[in-house]
């Protein structure tokens, strides 16, 4: 069940990024959905025949019908079909209905077991197009054909589905990757950079914006410490000169 839900969440999400306008969820007491279900999100796809990028034809007969897909999502959706409903927003009559639900209906049925609203939506505005003459299927196209374009087309919309997700940016991984390592119990710090839990002096002053230095060596002038960060550095190098100066003796 909860598999399922996952699966209906990303294929709305993917369906709202790729329809974008064309998609929205219908009021609970809207006429125009699928009144054998209650408390129940419904959304409705409207498509028409022609594309942003098509050339609608100018002349007085043009067609402006639009069809629109209702779908609902059941519990255990995608392992079973979900509801459906074809309606005429603008242009379709009644026999024309018959004609593309039961299409839909049938495809459903087949398609049982893995998200298929997209390719739904496909099969209806290729009917769309048919029927003012638009296909851009031939048609010498077989039923083989057909089907195995149609599968074609289901793998791709699915592997587009599965790209849609939450976009990475640097604020967000900065969050995530410091959540992951105080969860991990380590620090963002290089080990290598740190001496007895205490930054060493160069990490020190490279890992510090010029006001913190600043404040830090106001703070110095005030109570008269050194910076920690520079402890073990002046410590080696006054090490180093005494036993330099033990040679030359």
């Amino acid at each position: 069940m909860e598999r399922c839900a996952e699966e209906q969440a990303m294929e709305i999400e993917a369906l709202e990024s790729i329809l974008m306008g064309d998609m929205r969820k219908l009021p609970d007491d809207s006429g125009d959905g699928i009144a054998s279900i209650a408390n129940c999100a419904q959304y409705q796809i409207e498509i028409s025949a022609y594309g942003d990028n098509d050339s609608v034809p100018e002349d007085e007969d043009e067609d402006d019908a639009v069809l629109g897909l209702v779908f609902a999502h059941s519990e255990t959706y995608p392992d079973e079909p979900p509801s459906l409903k074809c309606r005429s927003v603008r242009g379709l009559r009644e026999h024309e209905l018959a004609d593309i639900s039961a299409k839909v209906m049938k495809q459903a049925s087949e398609s049982v077991g893995a998200p298929m609203i997209f390719d739904l939506v496909q099969t209806c505005k290729e009917w769309m197009r048919r029927r003012v003459g638009a296909s851009d299927v031939v048609d010498e196209e077989t039923e083989e054909q057909l089907k195995a374009r149609l599968e074609a087309e289901a793998e791709e919309r699915l592997r587009q589905m599965r790209l849609v997700g939450t976009p990475v940016t640097p604020e967000n991984f900065k969050a995530w990757q410091a959540a992951y390592m105080a969860e991990m119990g380590e620090s963002l710090v290089p080990a290598e950079s740190r001496v007895d839990g205490r930054l060493t002096g160069r990490r020190y002053f490279e890992t510090r914006s010029a006001k913190e230095l600043q404040d830090d060596l106001d703070a110095q002038d005030e109570d008269g410490d050194s910076i920690d960060g520079n402890d073990d550095d002046d410590d080696d190098f006054s090490s180093s000169d005494r036993s330099d100066s033990d040679r030359d003796d």
